[in-house]
């Protein structure tokens, strides 16, 4: 399968590499649309203080189930998907208290981990979000960003006067 590396800043180099497999828990996506977010321009412009490369990158997505591995009930193949690009270490006091988005040990996919610019892309049961059928690829790539807009203004409150 064809996936981009960006080994340095400013330079993607393109390679084929052997498919994943979807192992226990795990869900095999075919991507269909990456998004790609101001963030994103950091990383490529070497200006991302908590970017190492190589990585891969892509975080905003949508993709196709291509297969589920076993323990995978909330899935089905063919289905439109997106998913959350944190992971977390469950581990944490943070965590513990279910406020995944401050875990102490928390990487984001395309920036602190490989994430989704490749054809085939492995996440886990627990971050998948299946996306209506009525959704086009582009909106389902924009779900990521528009939980970040909708998070923040429900946190600002009421603005109005």
């Amino acid at each position: 399968m064809r996936q981009a590396v960006m080994v340095e800043p400013g330079k993607i180099e393109f390679g084929d590499v052997p498919e994943p497999k979807a192992g226990e828990g795990q869900i095999l996506m075919r991507i269909k649309r990456i998004g790609v977010c101001g963030s994103d321009i950091h990383v490529n412009k070497g200006k991302h203080p908590f970017t190492s490369y190589p990585i891969i990158q892509g975080h905003e997505f949508s993709a196709v189930v291509e297969a589920v591995g076993p323990g995978v009930d909330n899935v089905k193949v063919g289905q439109k998907v997106t998913a959350r690009p944190q992971v977390v270490c469950g581990k944490c006091g943070p965590c513990k208290r279910g406020d995944y988005h401050v875990c102490q040990n928390l990487k984001v996919e395309g920036f602190q981990t490989n994430g989704c610019a490749q054809d085939l892309f492995v996440t886990t049961r627990d971050k998948i979000v299946p996306l209506p059928d009525s959704f086009t690829f582009e909106q389902g790539a924009l779900i990521e960003p528009l939980a970040c807009g909708a998070h923040s203004t429900r946190r600002a409150g009421d603005l109005t006067g």
